[in-house]
């Protein structure tokens, strides 16, 4: 019993871990490099999405089926967390702004005015 309780808790851990900003980051990022701007509102504020929607609408998402995403590095600041990742492929480095919300990580994009 006490195995059966530790190997649930174990998995439950790493599920935890895996759903953690850079997974939101990367899912956000792979999915929206794609062309899949539905699959990427998942991950993202419902302000995000609205832009993800203008953005498409105007034909200005760019597509990137080549894009690797690759970690560098997180923040953590309560509920607020910034990772910073560039594209194999070029080497550029991006920095996107999650916020949690209802437990999840959502991608949190900013119009700018």
């Amino acid at each position: 019993m006490k195995k059966l309780l530790f190997t649930l808790f174990a998995v439950a851990l790493m599920c935890s871990c895996s759903s953690g900003p850079q997974k939101a980051a990367q899912s956000f990022s792979e999915n929206l490099s794609k062309g899949k701007v539905e699959e990427a509102k998942k991950y993202a504020t419902e302000a995000t999405g609205k832009l993800l929607d203008f953005a498409s609408s105007m034909g200005t998402s760019k597509v990137d089926p080549d894009f690797k995403f690759e970690f560098v590095k997180d923040s953590v600041v309560d509920n607020r967390a910034w990772v910073t990742f560039k594209d194999k492929n070029t080497d550029r480095e991006q920095t996107l702004h999650l916020v949690k919300i209802d437990g999840d990580w959502k991608v949190n994009i900013e119009s700018k005015k």
